[in-house]
């Protein structure tokens, strides 16, 4: 079985009909308020064409199944990107390669300093893949700018404050979005101190990414 990851095209229109269908299906991407099919379907459509045009979005596939897309946007190059990734099945733990080694894409080639996350409470398996590939709390272990004199946090302090408050309303409740990212130091830094090192990448024709391969 081999997972990878392509630079996203929306041809053949087939691919790309069936993309936006699953993504309209993926009921813990939305808040309350897209709540119709063709909401949603207009939602979908306009998040694949920013990060198209206005960042980096990759397709990501098992063999011959098309089941996710990873996207950086929010772009300011040389300095920081928002990570966001939609898998359409439940499984996180085979896609942690994958995603590792398009974090070191986007650190060597992009490039950018840090990358970001949000992840609403509500995703809790979503929020422990991030912390395992070495997402922080924004104030986690950090020395801070201002006050100077301020003791960095640990992570069970830091994840108090480091949220935007009632954030998403989500199957009639608010939840709060927790707001995560890793330097560019500290990435390499892990890798340096005994994380497995990520599969050097397997180009493409266009020298893009096609990313990790599992037994």
């Amino acid at each position: 079985m081999t997972i990878r990851a392509e630079p996203f095209t929306p041809f053949p229109i087939e691919k790309f009909s069936t993309l936006v269908d699953t993504l309209v299906a993926h009921d813990p991407w939305y808040d309350d308020v897209i709540n119709t099919p063709e909401l949603r379907r207009q939602a979908v459509i306009a998040y694949l064409a920013d990060g198209y045009n206005n960042g980096k979005l990759w397709e990501c596939w098992r063999d011959d199944d098309l089941i996710g897309i990873l996207l950086l946007n929010e772009l300011v190059p040389f300095r920081d990107g928002r990570c966001h990734f939609v898998f359409t099945d439940s499984h996180l733990a085979d896609k942690y390669q994958l995603c590792l080694n398009l974090m070191r894409y986007s650190f060597e080639q992009v490039p950018v300093e840090v990358l970001r996350a949000e992840i609403p409470t509500y995703a809790r398996a979503l929020l422990k893949f991030a912390r395992k590939l070495g997402f922080r709390y924004e104030a986690e272990h950090r020395a801070f700018s201002w006050p100077s004199n301020a003791q960095p946090l640990d992570a069970d302090v830091a994840k108090l404050g480091s949220r935007k408050h009632r954030a998403t309303l989500y199957k009639g409740e608010w939840h709060d979005v927790m707001m995560l990212s890793i330097t560019r130091e500290e990435f390499f830094a892990l890798e340096h101190h005994g994380r497995p090192e990520s599969i050097p990448l397997t180009q493409q024709h266009d020298g893009a990414p096609a990313v990790a391969h599992r037994p």
